[in-house]
């Protein structure tokens, strides 16, 4: 099991439009709920939230401790600043330890370097970083390793069938024959990617000309509607 993340929250009193001024003093609106009791209002630091998402993410139990009472929580989500990022917002779910839960883990490649295609000046890719996994939160894994020691060749594959699952944890929408990581020539991978690049490029192209015809058709018939408006009645 990942070890628990502990943290002091005081009450919130403040609820609506009135948590703006909280941002300002520097202080995270967050509320916590479930386990059939009462949603909690609650306020933290700003550097308490960044300290607490970077650590537990939404894989590590939370300890939290209000008014003396002490909760096991999971972060279910996160809410962000679109500008700069900052952390707006932070819902806590209590759990049991008995209780089986969906969430997510991190996927790590480990023995990188100790593989024949590092040596070779290959690039090991990895394809997918993290897993939906359900599991009792007293046995929820803080990342999941695969072993990338072996892969050796341009093409060389890591699967999900090559996890080793730790016990009591089961994938959620498991697929053997899924691709976790790969090994590419650097001058294909380099292709690879300014091709995406261009199609990427491409249809962000087509779209904004997409974008502006519409726009100009839409102009065109207000400008139409407008005239036909301003026209004398015909005389009878």
């Amino acid at each position: 099991m990942s070890d628990k993340v502990t943290l002091v929250v005081d009450k919130r009193e403040v609820t609506g439009k009135q948590v703006a001024k909280l941002r300002q003093d520097g202080l995270v609106p967050a509320v916590i709920y479930g386990s059939d009791s009462e949603p909690a209002n609650v306020q933290l630091s700003w550097q308490d939230a960044q300290r607490i998402v970077r650590e537990a993410g939404r894989h590590t139990p939370v300890e939290l401790t209000l008014d003396g009472k002490t909760s096991t929580t999971l972060i279910k989500s996160v809410d962000r600043a679109p500008a700069r990022r900052d952390i707006t917002h932070i819902s806590f779910q209590r759990v049991r330890a008995d209780e089986v839960v969906t969430t997510e883990t991190p996927l790590v490649l480990i023995g990188e370097s100790e593989s024949v295609a590092a040596k070779a000046g290959l690039i090991i890719l990895p394809t997918l970083e993290k897993i939906e996994i359900r599991v009792k939160v007293s046995e929820l894994p803080d990342k999941i390793e695969i072993d990338a020691s072996k892969l050796a060749e341009p093409g060389d594959r890591l699967l999900m069938s090559d996890i080793e699952i730790p016990a009591g944890v089961e994938v959620v929408d498991y697929d053997p024959e899924l691709v976790i990581a790969s090994v590419w020539e650097p001058a294909a991978l380099e292709a690879k990617n300014a091709a995406a690049d261009k199609a990427a490029d491409e249809a962000r192209e087509k779209e904004a000309e997409a974008s502006t015809a519409e726009s100009t058709e839409t102009s065109t018939t207000e400008d139409q509607t407008e005239v036909a408006a301003e026209e004398p009645a015909a005389k009878e």
